[in-house]
């Protein structure tokens, strides 16, 4: 019967820690930006930053450039 007073305590303990830390989260605003996270997978490629360079053709370059990720 002891544990469960141990348990019930630990508990609360891990209750009020996730709800202190959401609190910290919604105070450096997190969470703003997040639709807009979530529907950057949907986003179509640019095929201007995607074309080859005539310079890296020139090159054989086998590797495509790396493209920057702009929003």
């Amino acid at each position: 019967m002891d544990i469960l007073i141990v348990l019930v305590f630990v508990s609360v303990v891990f209750v009020c820690a996730a709800l202190l830390l959401f609190f910290v989260s919604l105070q450096q605003r997190d969470f703003e930006h997040s639709e807009r996270l979530s529907l950057l997978p949907l986003l179509e490629p640019d095929p201007a930053v995607g074309a080859a360079t005539p310079t890296s053709a020139a090159e054989g370059s086998a590797t495509p450039a790396a493209r920057p990720q702009s929003l």
